[in-house]
Order: structure tokens, then sequence, then C-alpha cells
């Protein structure tokens, strides 16, 4: 295998495969989110294990406490902003085409906050007393 040389930000001129030991933002920030998910997660599949054979006022009744309705939405915003984060590495990863970039990249911007309104307003929506 050749080593071409390149030009490091940190380092000068090394090998193609040096470090330049700076994390990528995307990296450190889906590891958080998948840290706080797997707490939310738990609960959240507890809570709706629990719903399973109540009727829809008792449905309504368990996510209107406050507990399960904050745990439920905050696992929606933490989900949906991890998979944002996720689709555009790969995005920034295997798309080359600069302006099919661009667009791709605000349609998944736009898409994730469309998924992340419209869950955690029906989710509102059914806690939300009559």
């Amino acid at each position: 295998m050749s080593r071409s040389a390149f030009k490091s930000g940190r380092t000068g001129r090394g090998a193609a495969f040096a470090s330049d030991h700076s994390g990528s933002c995307h990296a450190h920030t889906m590891r958080l989110t998948a840290y706080a998910l797997l707490p939310l997660g738990v609960l959240s599949i507890w809570f709706i294990v629990g719903a399973v054979g109540k009727s829809f006022d008792g449905v309504r009744a368990d996510i209107g406490r406050p507990l399960p309705a904050t745990v439920l939405i905050a696992f929606i915003s933490v989900a949906v902003y991890h998979m944002r984060i996720g689709v555009e590495s790969i995005i920034d990863d295997y798309v080359h085409d600069e302006g099919l970039k661009a667009i791709s990249l605000a349609v998944n911007k736009w898409l994730s906050l469309a998924i992340g309104a419209v869950w955690a307003l029906s989710l509102i929506i059914v806690a939300a007393s009559r």
C-alpha cells in the first residue's frame, strides 16, 4: 500500500494515514446522543408497553402525566437529532456533487424538523385533555 504525503493542519507535511488528533464534532455528538437514547429508549418502551391494552382515555391519562410526557418528548427530540446528524454524515461522505450535497443537506434538515414536529405534536394532542 502506498502512502501519499499530504499537508496536515496540525502536523504539517505527513503520511496520508496520520491523525490530526482533532475528533469530529459529528462523531462526538452522535456518541452523546446515543448515550442519551439508551435510558430514554428504555423508559419510552416501558411507558409504551404499559399502555398496551388500555383504553384511549387511559393512555391519554398516562401520557398526560409530567414524567412520561417529558421522557417521550425528550426521546423524540434526541432521536430525530441523532437521525439528522447521522444522515448528514452519510451525505457528507457519499454525495460528491456540491449542488446535490447542498440540496440534500437542506432536505435532511427540514425533513428532520418536520418529522420531529409531527411526532411531538401528535403526542401533545393525545396527551391534551378535552
